[in-house]
């Protein structure tokens, strides 16, 4: 298992493994109390105002590139490109949508078919109110991809949270994957494994319970909290970034997928301990917390076939948002394409 990487490579611990916002909240009401009681809620009633309206109007210019696949109830979006086989199939991590693959899908259909999707309730899909389940995921991805005749076989990308997600499908359709490439993925015992990244999950996971109702107030859209997800994207795909990341079925969802957390790390431990297919491991080099080097690496150790590739500048986000990182990337992808294609 080759592991390449730049010489001298060096992980801080000074940053977030993923993005985190620290708003706080202090309104301090002082001398005229009975003037602020009165503008508060008025300031509140404008924001929600201001994020219903700015709602409608970014659905009428935000449409779907892709198509909605009716798939157990819930419409899911899904938008294809480039021509060939195999097909690259592109998940994304908690809360992602399929605009985050801006730079990489339009790359990668350069040599062959690359599909991207929307989870339910995230980006142009549809509400879904059904607990959410790595399982339940992977199911759902098998089926639109039937329904839309993308055949088999398949290599899947998973960026962060994504890559659990394409392990449970690599487990139970496995005469249908032949390759994987995990983006700065979740290891299922890193919060068990490292303080650091425990109680940055937890600081996390505790502010997006507040983010349902601050994205209704539209403290969410006034403050841009999540823009820096779409930093970094082409024009079109970060304006719609910036869209969702100020929705509420957007942000909920998010939330809901976060609570799921434990279920989602455990439905992964139950799988086999090994892939028998190639895997490139690409980690962010920047940015990481104390433990997250070790952990990539074990990752790297699913397959005997593997290779792990180490971004320097890149961090969590930006691997997949800047354009001089995501071109790593789909090198990384264009490396298990062609290493399948001789098989």
């Amino acid at each position: 298992m080759p592991i390449i990487e730049p010489p001298a490579l060096e992980y801080d611990s000074d940053h977030l493994y993923a993005y985190r916002h620290n708003h706080r909240f202090t309104p301090g009401l002082r001398g005229n109390s009975r003037l602020l009681a009165a503008i508060i809620p008025t300031a509140t009633g404008i924001g929600s105002l201001y994020q219903a309206v700015a709602t409608v109007y970014e659905q009428r210019h935000h449409r779907p590139p892709g198509r909605l696949i009716d798939c157990d109830g819930c419409r899911l979006h899904l938008q294809t490109a480039g021509t060939g086989g195999p097909t690259v199939v592109l998940e994304t991590g908690l809360g992602g949508m399929s605009t985050a693959w801006g730079w990489i899908q339009p790359e990668t259909a350069q040599f062959c078919r690359v599909v991207s999707y929307d989870r339910g309730g995230l980006g142009w899909s549809g509400p879904d109110s059904a607990p959410k389940s790595a399982l339940l995921a992977a199911q759902r991805l098998h089926s639109i991809l039937l329904r839309s005749d993308i055949p088999a076989p398949y290599v899947l990308v998973g960026h962060s949270m994504g890559g659990l997600f394409i392990r449970v499908f690599a487990d139970l359709y496995p005469d249908e994957v032949i390759g994987m490439v995990l983006l700065d993925a979740v290891h299922p015992d890193q919060h068990l494994r490292s303080a650091a990244i425990s109680t940055h999950m937890s600081t996390g996971f505790r502010f997006l319970e507040a983010i349902p109702l601050l994205t209704r107030l539209g403290y969410v859209r006034l403050a841009g909290i999540f823009n820096v997800w779409a930093e970094g994207l082409p024009e079109q795909q970060a304006a719609e970034a910036r869209a969702f990341l100020s929705a509420y079925r957007h942000l909920k969802t998010t939330r809901d997928e976060s609570r799921a957390w434990e279920t989602i790390c455990a439905e992964v431990r139950g799988l086999k301990k090994q892939l028998n297919i190639p895997l490139a491991v690409v980690t962010a080099a920047k940015g990481v917390l104390p433990g997250h080097p070790e952990l990539q690496r074990e990752l790297a150790s699913l397959s005997e076939d593997s290779v792990h590739f180490a971004v320097r500048g890149a961090d969590h986000v930006t691997l997949v948002t800047r354009r001089e990182y995501a071109l790593c990337v789909v090198a990384a992808i264009r490396h298990i394409v062609e290493k399948v294609r001789d098989l």
